[in-house]
């Protein structure tokens, strides 16, 4: 064998690595992505049964939930740290949720106590994935539309929340 078929060997050994290597990152990041959407799907199903007499007949969006510590970190491979629904009520916003960790979060938002804002995208720390927030007193709440397993049309989607939130908080 020459010198030449053993670095022809050796280098093609080195391509199937590294590319073995990125497909088997790309695996197990796609499989982690479809775990979390399934949490949140379960999460949002878990509160819809827990809080059927609260929600009633008003109507609820399915929303990504971070709270303003997890919003403005750095370090993080989602924004979001759980899932929920709001309720949109004339007069308030209740956000009932959970975070991934398995924490009960209820928040209501009204217009003597709160304030809704836009944010749109934030790319840096939070990716592709638009927003908006409730401002209160106690700081800031951040929500996102839920869109599945991946965070292309959150951009659509998460002004019709905000839209359908101005409307409650008796905007036009």
């Amino acid at each position: 064998m020459s010198a030449d078929n053993i670095q022809n060997i050796i280098l093609a050994f080195f391509l199937i690595a590294i590319f073995g290597g990125l497909f088997l990152f790309m695996a197990v990041f796609f499989i982690y992505v479809f775990f979390q959407t399934s949490k949140r799907k379960r999460i949002r199903q878990r509160v819809l049964t827990t809080q059927t007499q609260f929600v009633g007949t008003h109507r609820w969006l399915p929303v990504r939930y971070a709270s303003e510590p997890r919003f403005r970190s750095w370090f993080k491979i989602f924004p979001w740290e759980g899932a929920g629904i709001v309720v949109l009520m004339p007069g308030s916003v209740t956000f009932l949720g959970e975070t991934n960790s398995g924490a009960s979060v209820q928040l209501q938002f009204a217009p003597g106590n709160s304030t809704l804002n836009w944010i749109g995208k934030s790319p840096f720390p939070n990716g592709a994935v638009s927003w908006l927030d409730f401002t209160t007193a106690s700081g800031k709440q951040y929500f996102s539309s839920e869109t599945g397993a991946f965070v292309f049309g959150s951009d659509r989607s998460t002004r019709e929340i905000y839209e359908e939130a101005r409307k409650c908080f008796g905007g036009s």
